[in-house]
Order: structure tokens, then C-alpha cells, then sequence
């Protein structure tokens, strides 16, 4: 395991303060002459007490930090969105081109400087923030964050970089809580992911007691034409949590592009389309209204030999966008998807309200979903 350091310097500069204090204390002792050491040691000795903080990211590396984390660069949408959920978005001095592109969700760090891509970040321009730490995915764009953890690395070995995903749910919970350490949010922490919790726990405690043949089948099309997702997919692990059976889930690659007439043969009983990323831009925060995405869904009841399929015959057709499914508010799809998966056993769950809530409550936008706003159509009851 590689061990990152942050503010050695700062250690040491602690330590001689502390060592030059005891000596004034000596000495005053000696001269019976009353030292007042309240000078902003107090400060520096709680942050002497509180560190070094150390983790391990999701690539196995241990983070070590010595002092508080003042500049952080976030390359890392969902870490971003993580950080505000913990009050900490003050931290962030840049962030990637994608997260800066999106003013309507991040309107205060779409101004901030922007880095570069996510497969290509620009490391000269993150070495202009002067950053103590960078985020960037651990399991996306691997190589993107391999090449600039070098490059940095090999200019200033202080700056820390931390490989988070915090969008997928089986390691979810730990990733938040390994962020909220770093930047002594601890508190915060414990208030977000209760919030998380109560939604992916109450949907689960019901889902898990359904037999396999109570849980509807379903062809999840992500955003190109009959691509779909097997197991090992984040797409199909939130599908399983909102007890969706998905029929592709045995292919062996992660994404695959499926036959048409194999989804014909597989006869699902539900089916739901992501848009809102690759070749389908429409819906999300960016939208006021559903008429993209109904005519996407259209175009879906159009295609050959679907007029057969159980789930076009039944109208369970769904177009649900990716700002809501994927990412650090995930959890907020899943219970869009249990609703339209189980409505007789979710008809008390309302994902809209739900949503609202954690716009609101954590997120801190003024966002009115009654106003603004495409994220499922056919749109769903309470």
C-alpha cells in the first residue's frame, strides 16, 4: 500500500512550537513571570491533538493527513456532490469539466476553475490551485487518475490524491464515511447517511422478503439503443436493490448491446429506459418539462415487434433519467424504480418527496421539483 502525505511540514512546525513553549514555561517558572500561552497555540495544539487522519481510498492506498484539508480539487462529480451533502463544498477551490458544466445543480462550483476531463485532467492547471488534496474516481477512468497521480506526485508529493467512487451502493456508506474523516465531517456524516439509510433500508427490508418469482422482470436499456447491463454493472446492482429480476444479468460483459429479437423472446414484464447521458441528452435538472422524454418513450413503443412484449402491452414502459440513478444520489432512483417495480407494495413510498427532501436538506438548492425538473415519465403517484 502506497502511503500520501500531507503537511509534514506543518507537523514539524507544530512540534518546534510546543518544544518552544515548554522552554517559556521553564523559564518563566524559574523567573516566577506569568506567560500568557493563549496566544493561538490553543488552536495549533487542537490541531496537533486531532492529527495525523488517515484511510485507506478504494484503491487500497492509505491517505495520511497531518493537518486540515483547506484546497481540494474535485475531479469526482459524485464526490462533489458528497462534500455538499457534508457542508464542505467550501473546500473545493476546482473541479472537472463535467461538474462545471452543470450550473443548474451546482451553481456555486460551475464558476470555479475548471481542470480538464476526467480522462485527461490538466495537471498544470490543478498545480495552480495549490491543492492539499485532489479526489478523483477509483474504478472510472482509471488510467486518467493513475497518469495524474504520477504527474503530481512527481512535482509535489504532498498534495494527497484520493481515489473515492461514492456512487456505488456496496461501498457506499464506507466511502462517505472515509471522505467525512479527511475533512472532519464526521457529524455531518452521521446525519447524511442516516437519511440514506432509512430510504435503501426500508426499501430493502420489503424487497428482500419477496420470492424470486414476485419480482417482476425487466430489460433495462441504458443510453444507447439495446445496451443493456449484466451483473456485474452499478446499473444492475441498483436494479436488484429495487427488486427489479434483470433478464440480461448473465452476459458476461459489463455493458453489452444485446440482439432485438432477444428482448422480444425474453418477454419482460417491465422495462426502463436511462436518458439523460451518451446518446440520449434529454430530461434531468436541465429540464422543465416531460416532453423529451415522452417521445423517447414513444419511440421505444414504436420499435418493431414490441407491440408483443408483456410490458408494452401492460404500459409499463418507463423512461427514468441518469441524474437520479447514477452518482452520489442513486438511492433516490432506486426508490423511483421500487415504486414503478412493486406500486402495491411501495404505496407508501413517495420518491418525489423524497427527492425534494435531500435537494433541499442536503443539497441546499432552491429546486422546486413541483416546478422544474423530467426525471420519470410516465410521471409516478404518490
Amino acid at each position: 500500500m502506497k502511503l500520501e502525505v500531507v503537511g509534514v511540514s506543518g507537523k514539524r512546525y507544530l512540534f518546534i512550537v510546543l518544544i518552544l513553549a515548554a522552554n517559556l514555561l521553564a523559564t518563566s517558572a524559574a523567573l516566577d513571570v506569568p506567560v500568557d500561552l493563549d496566544d493561538g497555540l490553543e488552536d495549533k495544539r487542537q490541531i496537533f491533538e486531532s492529527y495525523p487522519r488517515a484511510v485507506a481510498d478504494s484503491t487500497g492506498n492509505v491517505i495520511t493527513i497531518y493537518k486540515p484539508l483547506e484546497r481540494v480539487v474535485v475531479l469526482n462529480k459524485a464526490a462533489a456532490e458528497v462534500m455538499r451533502s457534508l457542508e464542505a463544498e467550501d473546500l473545493i477551490v476546482a473541479v472537472d469539466q463535467n461538474t462545471a458544466g452543470e450550473s443548474v445543480f451546482f451553481p456555486e462550483l460551475s464558476g470555479l476553475p475548471s481542470v480538464g476531463s476526467l480522462s485527461s485532467p490538466d495537471t498544470e492547471a490543478v498545480l495552480e490551485q495549490r491543492p492539499d488534496a485532489v479526489i478523483h474516481y477509483a474504478t472510472v477512468m482509471v488510467s486518467g487518475g493513475d497518469q495524474l497521480r504520477s504527474e503530481l506526485g512527481s512535482v509535489d508529493p504532498s498534495i494527497a490524491m484520493i481515489r473515492l467512487d461514492l456512487s456505488k451502493p456496496e461501498s457506499y456508506v464506507q466511502e462517505v464515511q472515509s471522505l467525512a474523516h479527511l475533512i472532519e465531517r464526521e457529524e455531518e456524516a452521521r446525519e447524511y447517511l442516516g437519511f440514506y439509510n432509512a430510504s435503501t433500508i426500508g426499501i430493502s427490508e420489503r424487497v428482500d422478503d419477496l420470492d424470486e418469482d414476485e419480482k417482476p422482470r425487466v430489460y433495462l436499456e441504458i443510453w444507447g439503443e439495446y445496451k443493456t447491463a449484466s451483473s456485474s454493472s452499478a446499473s444492475h446492482q441498483k436494479l436488484a436493490m429495487a427488486g427489479g429480476e434483470n433478464i440480461f444479468e448473465n452476459l458476461s460483459v459489463t455493458y453489452p448491446v444485446v440482439d432485438p429479437e432477444k428482448v422480444i423472446v425474453e418477454d419482460p414484464d417491465v422495462i426502463i429506459k436511462l436518458c439523460g447521458a451518451g446518446d440520449v441528452q434529454v430530461g434531468g435538472y436541465g429540464a422543465d418539462d416531460l416532453s423529451e422524454m415522452e417521445a423517447l418513450r414513444d419511440g421505444l413503443l414504436s420499435r418493431p415487434g414490441w407491440g408483443e412484449i408483456s410490458a408494452v402491452k401492460e404500459g409499463r414502459v418507463y423512461v427514468i433519467s441518469n441524474d437520479v440513478l447514477s452518482g452520489a444520489k442513486h438511492f433516490i432512483g432506486v426508490a423511483y424504480m421500487a415504486k414503478v417495480l412493486h406500486p402495491e407494495l411501495f404505496e407508501d413510498l413517495d420518491p418525489v418527496a423524497e427527492h425534494q427532501e435531500y435537494l433541499t436538506r442536503f443539497q441546499r438548492l432552491d429546486y422546486d421539483l413541483g416546478e422544474h425538473g423530467a426525471f420519470i415519465y410516465p410521471p409516478i403517484e404518490a
